[in-house]
């Protein structure tokens, strides 16, 4: 009976030691897990303040930032436009410079049911009885500023005889008054009108027709604004009634060849038509210079012929560098040096004084390259 009272006890004692162990423990886990979970909240408070202060410092930096980002990225923006804008500009510049010697005439909607070629005849036969001039001569009393020009038509038909091939026509229009009044008013000047085909800058590209100062045309290829590719010049005379004769002995004097940088260069020919009443008897003038040009001088092998006032001509040869001659021997008591020789005698030659003996070329051709 003890021993089962021992016992009770026994397993009361141990079951209240447990129970005393585990609220022991409750309590113990309890204050950690208080403990744990102030310092949680406390820490999370602080990372939330940390975040936040972080977050705050990162808007500022942001703005910071993109102000700073923004004032170089205005700047480089404007860098680059003025970079950009400056090739424009140079290249509006370049255009300009190019474009400015071109007037460039518009192709009028309406034609004219006649001609300027019939026009000017029908004045001819309502002048049968007044006094008749050469063509090369100007009427006395002329006044060019007087006269009305129509430079889209007038340009047109010059154009379209050019383009024909029909050059005594050419000749005939560039005699007339109005086309000559036109040409006046460039005088002075390296500008030129011009009529045919344009690039989107509206300078010179293709084919075109050009009417300088001084009766000079140029009817050929383009190319930016210049003359380049394959053309031909040609400056008309004209001259007062009472020009002495020696001196307006030349009609015409024309280049038909290869042209760049609005200059004669590569191969072509040189040409001069003469009023043969007026040149002097057995007297041998250069008429034709074919061979290489350079910038608008010989340059290289040169063939000449030259006229006679009977119509006799001779052949030459010379040879130049960059628009001088060069000399075939010694210099004579004159100081002038053999530079071209007859073609058939080699004994004869043509002689010219050192000083004269540069720019040998295109003379009198109207270029803003020049």
């Amino acid at each position: 009976m003890k021993d089962n009272n021992k016992a009770k006890l026994l397993t009361v004692g141990i079951a209240v030691v447990l129970i005393l162990i585990v609220c022991g423990i409750s309590v113990i886990i309890y204050a950690l897990n208080k403990r744990n979970s102030q310092d949680t909240n406390t820490m999370l408070q602080e990372d939330i303040m940390e975040y936040a202060n972080a977050s705050q410092q990162q808007s500022v930096t942001a703005q910071d930032i993109e102000k700073q980002d923004s004032i170089p990225k205005e700047t480089e923006k404007s860098e680059e436009a003025e970079k950009k804008e400056e090739p424009e500009k140079q290249e509006e510049k370049e255009v300009t410079a190019e474009e400015e010697p071109a007037v460039v005439v518009e192709e009028q909607e309406e034609t004219q049911e006649q001609s300027i070629m019939e026009e000017e005849a029908g004045k001819q036969d309502s002048e049968e009885g007044q006094k008749k001039t050469a063509k090369w001569q100007k009427e006395a009393g002329e006044d060019l500023a007087a006269v009305e020009i129509d430079l889209s038509r007038q340009m047109s038909e010059m154009k379209g005889y050019w383009e024909a091939g029909n050059m005594a026509a050419v000749e005939d229009l560039a005699y007339l008054p109005r086309y000559r009044a036109a040409s006046e008013k460039l005088s002075g000047t390296t500008k030129y009108y011009y009529y045919g085909d344009t690039d989107e800058s509206k300078r010179p590209n293709g084919m075109g027709l050009a009417m300088y100062t001084d009766n000079q045309y140029y009817y050929g290829e383009w190319k930016n604004g210049v003359r380049s590719g394959n053309g031909m010049w040609i400056k008309f005379y004209a001259y007062d009634q009472n020009a002495k004769a020696k001196d307006s002995i030349y009609l015409q004097h024309s280049y038909s060849g290869t042209w760049a940088n609005d200059l004669p260069n590569g191969d072509g020919a040189e040409h001069y038509d003469f009023i043969d009443e007026n040149l002097e008897v057995n007297v041998g003038y250069n008429r034709n210079f074919i061979g290489n040009f350079k910038n608008g001088l010989y340059h290289g092998e040169i063939y000449i012929t030259n006229y006679y006032s009977d119509g006799n001509s001779k052949e030459w040869n010379g040879t130049a560098k960059d628009g001088v001659w060069q000399a075939m021997g010694e210099k004579d008591s004159k100081g002038q040096y053999p530079v071209i020789v007859e073609a058939t005698n080699v004994d004869n030659y043509q002689w010219m004084a050192e000083k004269a003996n540069k720019n040998q070329g295109v003379d009198g051709l109207i270029s803003a390259a020049k």
